[in-house]
């Protein structure tokens, strides 16, 4: 089985691929996740993992890397987008935000196969409810650490899934690689597992 390279320090992508038994290599672009501007969260999350595929390309000036994976992950709630908090203060206010209602989790997928073929693409959705938060809970939770280098603030792998009533869609979506729809794109693009 070939190595995929992925295009992420996320601690949690490397992990579940991992657990699928998928060989990878981590390469983490200095890639800004940037989400000002006017455009849907479903496009920005797409536009960031393939900046990251190109970053990782760009380091590869004489070999053709194959099997590389971008990735990039948000929260939507109130039509607003919800990145990874600078703070305890800016995690407490997330989670204040997402305390009884139901949000969005946008994971945009960008796969090279190898240079030369154009990048293929995905965005999954999944809906998630969180149930009403006490202050005290979400002071708990902030005093964790947990949220420290999540979108939206939360991990629903970790302690964060105390609050989730429910979700619609991919799990592993919400925790920050859509498995499913990564398994769909590799089987396409002729992966040998």
């Amino acid at each position: 089985m070939e190595t995929i390279i992925l295009a992420s320090g996320s601690p949690r992508r490397r992990d579940l691929l991992g657990r699928v038994h998928i060989p990878v290599k981590v390469i983490s672009p200095n890639v800004p996740e940037d989400y000002s501007g006017s455009a849907p969260a479903s496009e920005m999350v797409a536009r960031i993992a393939l900046s990251k595929v190109e970053a990782v390309l760009e380091l590869f000036k004489t070999e053709s890397p194959r099997w590389v994976l971008g990735v990039d992950t948000v929260v939507v709630v109130d039509g607003n987008i919800l990145g990874k908090p600078q703070d305890a203060a800016a995690a407490e206010v997330m989670l204040g935000r997402l305390s009884g209602k139901v949000h969005e989790v946008y994971s945009g997928l960008a796969l090279l196969v190898r240079r030369g073929i154009a990048v293929e693409q995905q965005t999954v959705r999944t809906e998630v409810k969180f149930r009403e938060m006490t202050a005290s809970e979400m002071r708990y939770y902030v005093d964790t650490g947990d949220w420290v280098g999540a979108a939206g603030g939360y991990r629903i792998q970790e302690r964060g899934g105390f609050f989730v009533e429910w979700i619609r869609g991919s799990y592993s979506n919400v925790v920050g690689l859509p498995i499913e729809a990564f398994y769909g794109i590799l089987v396409r693009n002729g992966f040998q597992f």
